[in-house]
């Protein structure tokens, strides 16, 4: 039997012969569909008054690809999104940070020039007793000159590797903190996504409300008009039909918001349109793939938390490598004046020098500095197990709220159906006098809300799935 919906009416299609089709002699016409008031026979076809199409029990339709279209969102939101930008920055930041402190290691080259006037130039006077006479020297007011410096350190106790180390260190943790954003970000993206079909979805089904409401108006109508009941019913199915017309707006206007949040979130102009699912596919005890116990080792956040020990470790190197010794060699060359002979003009010279130095006493302050950087490692470790405890609970609490959302989904799904058949008995009581309007009313009403809640436990399937592939770190892969 295949079940489809025309305007409004529920029809069953039979591969057999001709079956009777059974109306009501008073139902009005719903939509430009003539009524019926006889038995009468239509080949195949049993067409009996619905409220709301079997459609959306059976699922509707179904993309083609599924999940292609969400996964091209997602991509459209990666390329825009702002704080990936800005997360990307960091590692090329961190890539430079690192090519700096390599270049540590490497001889530096130096200038230097200078000028100095002295008001009082140094004098110099020796009595030689053979000439009898003083000999004076007198040195020259001003002294300038350029000089050029090449040096190399040998020993900085520690200092360069530890900061190359660091270095390093903090590179990688903008790798990981550029991937903890962007599995953020998908997760919001799957966020505005879902949420976007399921408020279309919703619309459609409050449009297929209001227009259910209206085609049973349009039958107590008639049936007010053949004398079959009373005015009252009219007035009350009435004050329905409106009640869903203001729902269907509000409906409309929560789709839109969603459609521009999305948009927006994307970088995707408001008045462009994003193809996405026609409807929130339901997730039905759909196993994730991957250890639910390993799966904390691939969480970004447990990496910056690594990191972070590294780098104080490196450092606790660096404080403490400014109380060992150092030792560094270098030549230099000059041009300046005054020459040689305390001549005026400039003259070349150069210089090779060893330069060792070694603290000797500080105060305690070596014992000081190294105990401030254990305190500050252990506070960091201290940190990193936290966080994996954290990712623990949050692993398992997201994997409990994927599988209650899937088991909901059945549940909605099998309220679904039951408000469904629960309608159309009413409706034929109705028809044959043996219920009142309210119950139909009624009725209708539990099958709005069973066709929301069903869409609502899709939802929140799609967002608890997503919600454990960010917990176990597996959203973008």
């Amino acid at each position: 039997m295949k079940l489809t919906n025309i305007l409004g009416l529920t029809c069953m299609f039979k591969p057999v012969s001709s079956k009777k089709i059974a109306c009501a002699k008073d139902i009005a016409c719903v939509k430009g569909i003539a009524c019926v008031k006889d038995i009468t026979y239509v080949k195949n076809i049993v067409c009996v008054l619905s409220v709301i199409s079997f459609l959306t029990v059976s699922g509707g339709e179904v993309s083609a690809q599924p999940g292609s279209l969400q996964q091209s969102y997602r991509e459209k939101v990666k390329e825009y999104s702002k704080e990936i930008k800005a997360s990307g920055y960091s590692v090329s930041a961190g890539m430079e940070k690192q090519k700096s402190a390599k270049a540590d290691f490497l001889p530096s080259l130096s200038g230097n020039a200078d000028f100095q006037y002295t008001g009082n130039a140094l004098q110099l006077s020796k009595e030689i007793p053979s000439l009898g006479v003083p000999v004076e020297f007198t040195g020259r007011n001003s002294k300038y000159g350029a000089s050029l410096t090449l040096a190399q350190p040998l020993y900085t106790g520690g200092a360069l590797k530890a900061g190359l180390g660091k270095a390093t260190a903090e590179k990688e943790m903008a790798v990981n903190e550029s991937q903890r954003v962007t599995n953020n970000i998908l997760y919001d993206a799957d966020t505005y996504y879902w949420n976007k079909v399921a408020l279309d979805e919703i619309k459609n089904v409050a449009l297929e409300y209001m227009e259910s409401v209206s085609a049973l108006a349009d039958v107590v109508k008639g049936r007010v008009e053949e004398g079959y009941t009373d005015r009252n019913d009219l007035l009350m199915t009435q004050v329905k039909l409106n009640d869903a017309e203001y729902r269907y707006i509000q409906a409309c206007n929560k789709a839109e918001v969603a459609r521009m949040s999305m948009n927006s979130f994307s970088g995707v102009p408001f008045d462009e349109i994003i193809e996405t699912d026609t409807i929130v596919q339901p997730l039905v005890d759909e196993e994730i793939e991957g250890d639910y116990f390993t799966s904390i080792y691939s969480r970004p956040e447990l990496d910056i938390a690594g990191n972070l020990v590294e780098i104080e470790k490196y450092n606790s190197r660096i404080a403490s490598s400014r109380y060992l010794p150092s030792l560094s060699v270098g030549v230099s060359g000059s041009y300046s004046s005054p020459g040689y002979d305390f001549m005026k003009d400039m003259d070349p010279n150069y210089a090779v020098y060893v330069n060792l130095s070694v603290p000797i006493f500080e105060w305690g302050k070596r014992k000081n500095t190294r105990r401030i950087g254990e305190f500050s490692v252990m506070k960091a470790e201290a940190n990193r197990d936290k966080i994996a405890d954290d990712i623990r609970l949050e692993i398992e609490t997201a994997r409990y709220s994927y599988t209650e959302s899937v088991s909901k989904v059945l549940l909605t799904e099998n309220s679904l159906e039951k408000a469904e058949e629960s309608e159309n008995l009413a409706k034929e009581k109705y028809l044959e006098g043996t219920v009142s309007i309210v119950e139909v009313i009624n009725a209708q009403i539990y099958h709005q809300d069973a066709k929301i809640n069903y869409i609502q436990s899709k939802l929140d399937a799609q967002i608890a799935k997503s919600a454990l592939l960010r917990a176990m770190g597996v959203i973008d892969k």
